[in-house]
């Protein structure tokens, strides 16, 4: 008979891992502690997955695909400008860092860590993207055509996340994220992408 998974058990253990990667780092961190962070047992934590590398997977690609879901979403809210949709997707990348500091912290340290990266179906999800919002951004003549798509990932993925983790842990002091800050992201955004020759 299968075992019946317990899904208030996989949410802790995966709080516990982005809790655990956040506080320890991602090579300090154990299947052991996340497990006993999550109350659970390491034997347990074995039955759902081979090990921390693929739990960590598992978590990297819920956290990719829900941005790629966001997008698609914006996207289809308004495809006839690029600058609404950078500046909702900002917004709510600073708004998530605030109301899901330890996942937001977690997704910062996975996306500069070379040990994780995009399955082959993201990858050609992402490129999908990417194409879209050039095309949107170089018909509107908000980008420049000569813009690659990995300029523009770059731009929208991984500026974004490193300015707000700077920001949070800057070594002047530790500032607030503003709505100014939406606005200075999607204007620094939109002046690169435009100026690329």
């Amino acid at each position: 008979m299968a075992r019946k998974i317990d899904e208030e058990k996989i949410w802790r253990i995966k709080a516990s891992t982005m809790k655990t990667i956040v506080d320890y780092g991602i090579e300090a961190t154990t299947i052991a502690m996340i497990a006993k962070n999550a109350n659970v047992s390491g034997g347990y934590l074995y039955r759902i997955y081979s090990g921390k590398q693929d739990l960590i997977n598992e978590l990297y690609d819920e956290k990719i695909s829900s941005l790629y879901q966001e997008l698609e979403f914006l996207i289809a809210l308004n495809n006839t400008s690029f600058k609404p949709i950078i500046s909702a997707f900002v917004q709510n990348r600073i708004v998530y860092s605030l109301n899901e500091p330890i996942a937001s912290k977690f997704f910062y340290q996975l996306l500069h860590n070379d040990n994780f990266s995009l399955t082959e179906e993201l990858k050609d999800k992402s490129l999908s993207l990417m194409q879209t919002l050039k095309e949107i951004g170089v018909n509107t003549n908000e980008i420049s055509k000569n813009v690659s798509l990995y300029q523009l990932y770059y731009h929208i993925f991984v500026y974004v996340v490193d300015y707000i983790q700077f920001k949070r842990n800057n070594i002047f002091e530790n500032q607030d994220l503003l709505n100014d800050d939406v606005e200075y992201l999607t204007n620094n955004i939109l002046n690169f992408l435009k100026s690329v020759d």
